[in-house]
C-alpha cells in the first residue's frame, strides 16, 4: 500500500541521515523551508489599534502589523499594564514572544501557558504573534468557514505555496524571524520564544536561526515528521508539512539542538494530534 511504502521510506531515510547538528542543521532548515539567507533591515510596522480589556492576562493590549514581506503583515499584540496607543517603547528589557496555534486573541483568553509565563517573567515585555494564515489573518477564501475542511482555505494556500516552491510553513517561519528582527530593533535582544501546536513548528525553526532567542518553550509540538510518515492516520494539515524534510533532518534533531536554549517541551502531539 501507499502507507507501507511511505513508512518504509521514512525508516530508510532516518537510518541513512543520522544525526544533524549545528550549522548543518541550520543550513538544512533554510534549504527545506526555502528561507532567504539574508533578511535585510528591521521591518516596517503599522499601529493598528488599542484593544482595551478582553480578558487577557494584562489590563490592556495594542495590535501592530509587522510587514514581514511586501503586502504581508504578521499581526503582533503587545500586552501592557497601562493604556497604549502608539509605537512600542525602545527598551533593553527581555521579551516574551508567543506564536499562536490558531489565534492570539482566543489563546490570550484561554491558554494557561501564557498566564503562567507572564507571571513567572513579570519583568519581560510581552508580545504575541499571528503568522500569515491564522488568527486575524485567517483567510476567507473558498467557502466561508472552510478553514479546517479537507480542501478548504488553509489547504488552498498550502497547496499553492507548494506549487510556487515556497512551503507555507517556511513563509510562517519567515514571519516569526522578521518579528524577532523587529523586536531586536526595539532593544529586545533577549527573547523567550513560546509556541503552541502549529505555532510551535515555526517557533522551533525560528529559534534555531535567530541569535536573539535565548529560551524556548513549546506546547503541543509535533513529536517528529517521521511519526506522521509512519502513521496510517494523522491530523497535521498540509500547511504544517514540509516536502522532502526527512532527507535532511527531523524534529528531534531540532529539539536536541535547542537544549542549549533552555528548551522546555510540554505535552508533545503525535501524528494524530495537530488539531
Amino acid at each position: 500500500t501507499v502507507f507501507d511504502f511511505t513508512c518504509q521510506t521514512s525508516r530508510k531515510l532516518t537510518a541513512a541521515r543520522g544525526r544533524v547538528d549545528g550549522d548543518a542543521l541550520r543550513h538544512a532548515i533554510q534549504t527545506v523551508l526555502k528561507l532567504p539567507t539574508e533578511r535585510g533591515p528591521a521591518p516596517e510596522f503599522h499601529i493598528w489599534r488599542h484593544l482595551g480589556s478582553r480578558g487577557y492576562p494584562a489590563r490592556h493590549a495594542i495590535s501592530y502589523g509587522v510587514e514581514t514581506e511586501p503586502g504581508i503583515d504578521a499581526i503582533v499584540y503587545r500586552l501592557t499594564r497601562e493604556r497604549w496607543h502608539s509605537r512600542p517603547p525602545r527598551t533593553n528589557k527581555p521579551a516574551l514572544l508567543y506564536v499562536a496555534h490558531l489565534s492570539s486573541d482566543e489563546e490570550l483568553r484561554e491558554e494557561s501557558l501564557i498566564r503562567e509565563v507572564i507571571q513567572q517573567y513579570s519583568d519581560h515585555a510581552c508580545y504575541t504573534c499571528d503568522v500569515r494564515g491564522i488568527g486575524e489573518s485567517k483567510p476567507g477564501t473558498c467557502n466561508p468557514g472552510s478553514f479546517h475542511e479537507p480542501y478548504g482555505s488553509d489547504y488552498f494556500y498550502a497547496i499553492h505555496s507548494l506549487m510556487l516552491d515556497r512551503p507555507y510553513l517556511g513563509q510562517k517561519t519567515f514571519d516569526v524571524l522578521r518579528v524577532l528582527d523587529w523586536l531586536v530593533s526595539l532593544g529586545h535582544r533577549d527573547v523567550h520564544l513560546l509556541g503552541k501546536g502549529w505555532g510551535a513548528l515555526a517557533a522551533t525553526f525560528a529559534a534555531l536561526l535567530s541569535p536573539s532567542v535565548k529560551q524556548v518553550t513549546l506546547k503541543h509540538p509535533l513529536t517528529a515528521y517521521s511519526d506522521v510518515a509512519e502513521s496510517e492516520y494523522y491530523n497535521w494539515p498540509l500547511a504544517t508539512l514540509l516536502p522532502d524534510v526527512l532527507s535532511h533532518f527531523d524534529l528531534p534533531d531540532c529539539y536536541r539542538n535547542l537544549k542549549n536554549k533552555q528548551l522546555r517541551l510540554i505535552d508533545p502531539w503525535s501524528a494524530e494530534g495537530g488539531r
